[in-house]
């Protein structure tokens, strides 16, 4: 049997989104919100913490995604500099519904279970990448959370 071509795109790290300035004031509003409630409630540790976080938010909204490398081959999925193999991966599900298809890639790892990754359309088809992970990986129904439909829909 013919060892099937590796799969290769280029595609950007998460959606770029334009946020306004009433985004970021939004964000430091409710940021100063939260703290002055810790502060309040005697939490000032907690209080340090929801700024500091509210800073990172800022400064990760307003840094531009970066390009990132996908390679499918017959060892597993490379994504930018992670390597994913197939025995770390339990199935895959191809989401054609958006203007964008989108891999979902289900781990076993606790902490983050679902792996998404844009399909640039450009340069490779969808139906390519279906035909070769499923030498290596079942098909099996995923959607992404509604907490990453939420984040989504405000901005995130």
């Amino acid at each position: 049997m013919k060892k099937p071509s590796p799969l290769h795109w280029q595609t950007f790290e998460y959606e770029n989104r334009e946020r306004g300035a009433d985004w970021f004031w939004a964000v430091g509003i409710i940021t100063v919100s939260l703290a002055v409630t810790a502060i309040i409630l005697g939490n000032v540790l907690f209080a340090f913490v929801i700024i500091l976080s509210g800073f990172v938010l800022s400064l990760f909204a307003a840094r531009p995604p970066k390009q990132i490398d996908v390679v499918v081959d017959e060892r597993g999925i490379r994504i930018h500099k992670f390597f994913y193999p197939y025995r770390s991966l339990e199935s895959y599900w191809i989401d054609e519904h958006e203007e964008s298809p989108k891999l979902l890639i289900k781990s076993q790892r606790l902490f983050m279970p679902y792996i998404v990754i844009h399909i640039n359309q450009d340069e490779v088809e969808a139906k390519r990448v279906k035909q070769f992970l499923s030498r290596y990986l079942p098909e099996v129904f995923h959607a992404e959370s509604p907490l990453e439909h939420a984040m989504e829909h405000l901005g995130f």
